[in-house]
């Protein structure tokens, strides 16, 4: 179907039936999730903050310099400055109905199960 088949009204949806046009935000952006935390709002919202996990970037590392080509050299470890932690960078905050919530749920977990079949499949 090309974009424009969307104008033929042939091709739109019949009296019984709704279209969904999915368009991207301005600021639509891809986000890497390896948890979340929440919890519910005092409305009763569902209140989700994605995250993604890493090691913690140094503050600051020093190094020597390599005399023979005024090129880095080895790292200095002990004047290294880390935060010596593992980072949990806040990605965005959902906030949901509890239908909503109860809708999303079921979906991952209907794409858990796509996902179980389908490496079960390859696997025979």
């Amino acid at each position: 179907m090309t974009d424009d088949t969307w104008q033929d009204p042939l091709k739109g949806p019949a009296e019984n039936e709704v279209a969904f046009d999915y368009i991207k935000a301005h600021d639509f952006r891809v986000i890497w999730a390896d948890g979340v935390v929440g919890g519910l709002t005092p409305y009763g919202h569902v209140h989700c903050a994605l995250y993604a996990e890493r090691e913690a970037l140094p503050r600051r590392q020093v190094f020597t310099i390599d005399p023979a080509n005024g090129g880095l050299g080895p790292e200095v470890l002990e004047k290294q400055i880390s935060r010596g932690s593992v980072v949990r960078e806040m990605a965005c905050d959902l906030f949901l109905t509890p239908q909503a919530a109860e809708n999303l749920a079921n979906w991952l977990l209907l794409q858990v199960e796509e996902f179980k079949k389908v490496t079960s499949e390859e696997e025979t």
